[in-house]
């Protein structure tokens, strides 16, 4: 066992694979619809995930938002980030277009991914692992200074 486990070290230490590839390398895919009403697949890198639900008609949300794009840039070193709404196209992009530069990765929530990540209400914050399991949730307030 020990030199089995040995030899899987050195394969994937040996890959031609270098460090930088292996840092935005995909390994999940999400898909939802994005503001032009397209269904896309977001490859995820291996950093961790912040996904924020959120809806356009909701004060918490209309704050928060900007405050998020604001801290996009340091966000970015150490996760992906994505702003999923539970608001209908046209009222999501309206807002967005009003009250966001254009930084934030935005689309829109589906049932499926809601279901998955038992999205229940807005705004939820949830950060995912590698894998795409939950590692933390924050129903409300988004905590942007905290992760």
């Amino acid at each position: 066992m020990k030199k089995l486990v040995l030899i899987f070290i050195l394969l994937v230490s040996c890959t031609s694979t270098s460090s930088s590839e292996m840092a935005t390398a995909p390994i999940m895919e999400l898909t939802y619809q994005n503001l032009d009403g397209e269904f896309v697949n977001e490859n995820l890198t291996n950093k961790n995930t912040i996904i924020v639900f959120w809806a356009d008609y909701w004060g918490t949300c209309r704050q928060e938002l900007p405050v998020l794009e604001a801290n996009i840039d340091k966000l970015i070193e150490e996760y992906d980030v994505l702003a999923l709404a539970h608001s209908d196209l046209a009222s999501t992009n309206s807002w967005v277009k009003n009250n966001l530069n254009g930084v934030l990765n935005i689309g829109l929530s589906t049932q499926e991914i809601r279901d998955k990540y038992k999205v229940i209400g807005q705004p939820i914050t949830i950060i995912l692992d590698q894998n795409g399991e939950v590692i933390y949730r924050e129903y409300g307030y988004i905590p942007v200074n905290g992760f």
